[in-house]
């Protein structure tokens, strides 16, 4: 069975075997390549070199450029709470933007780090940090335009990525495999649980008593958690590119899969919902990746591609 692909201009629409049921909405070409995503309300923010993007996403096929943010270094990780921008920012640490007004943002405060701060995830009043070969922090935004470091915890590998759900922090922990901290106290985050997994640990998402591990070529491992101290492993999945993010949402995993552009799987039922995978490399390397409704917003290296998952 063939699916339609939509190109950027309608006289373009070809079949092709390499989408289904995924469609291409809209893309907004930038002048640098974007990295990573967060959406508040109306507005997606996408980190880029020195700068982020500020993108109206109030109609997903008609995207325009809002605003720019100059930033001092490269911002990777980014999370939006009110009117704060908190950005994973290199070597600068930890940096909160205040974003009233997206086209006079402005930094009002740093938290320096011992090393490179990249993916930044926000779990009630505290932000969680990956901080390379330095391991992971945990930073409070009681005050909220003053973060407060409460601890940074080390792990045996490179941290990029990690997710909070419940009293455990699951971080991917680069040759190290998965780490599983219970983060009770978080002053003192507790080591419960550890998995090797078949290549290097990117990233991670978590849902219900599985995680989904992103590996770069080596796909996605799946591993059962539903006893954090034996974690096993319920099956490994390779795409079309590399896998370097995934969220999970309702039962589906979406994975940005760098030149092999989106998929949409059913991980327990082991078949692929969705996908979209460009008929020919254009620019289209989906780095990270953002789900709203029926749409998939990712941050690409010609800048945002939104995708349309169609029922």
């Amino acid at each position: 069975m063939l699916f339609l692909i939509l190109g950027q201009d309608a006289q373009e629409d070809v079949y092709k075997p390499d989408s289904m049921n995924m469609r291409i909405s809209k893309r907004l070409k930038l002048p640098t390549p974007c990295f990573g995503i967060a959406i508040s309300g109306n507005y997606a923010y996408l980190s880029s070199l020195r700068k982020i993007y500020v993108v109206d996403i109030s109609k997903p096929d008609s995207l325009y450029l809002y605003a720019t943010i100059n930033t001092n270094n490269i911002p990777l990780g980014l999370v939006v709470h009110g009117k704060y921008l908190y950005v994973g920012h290199g070597y600068r640490g930890l940096s909160v933007f205040d974003i009233s007004d997206p086209n006079i943002a402005r930094e009002i405060y740093n938290l320096p780090m011992p090393d490179t701060t990249m993916e930044v995830k926000k779990v009630g009043n505290y932000l969680y940090l990956t901080l390379g070969d330095s391991g992971f922090a945990i930073v409070s935004i009681e005050n909220p335009a003053r973060p407060r470091l409460i601890s940074i915890t080390k792990t045996d590998g490179f941290v990029r990525g990690i997710t909070v759900r419940g009293k455990y922090a699951y971080v991917a922990s680069g040759r190290g495999g998965l780490k599983v901290f219970d983060i009770s106290n978080p002053s003192k985050p507790r080591l419960v649980g550890s998995y090797k997994t078949e290549g290097f640990a990117i990233g991670v998402d978590v849902e219900g008593n599985f995680a989904y591990i992103t590996l770069g070529r080596e796909g996605i491992d799946i591993v059962d958690i539903s006893d954090p101290t034996n974690i096993k492993r319920f099956r490994l999945a390779k795409g079309p590119g590399d896998a370097l993010n995934a969220r999970t949402i309702n039962g589906l995993i979406y994975v940005a899969f760098g030149f092999g552009g989106v998929s949409v799987v059913d991980p327990i039922n082991k078949f692929e919902v969705a996908r979209y995978k460009p008929p020919k490399y254009g620019g289209d390397y989906v780095f990270d990746i953002m789900v709203n409704g029926e749409y998939v917003f990712a941050a690409s290296r010609n800048g945002m591609v939104v995708y349309q998952v169609l029922k």
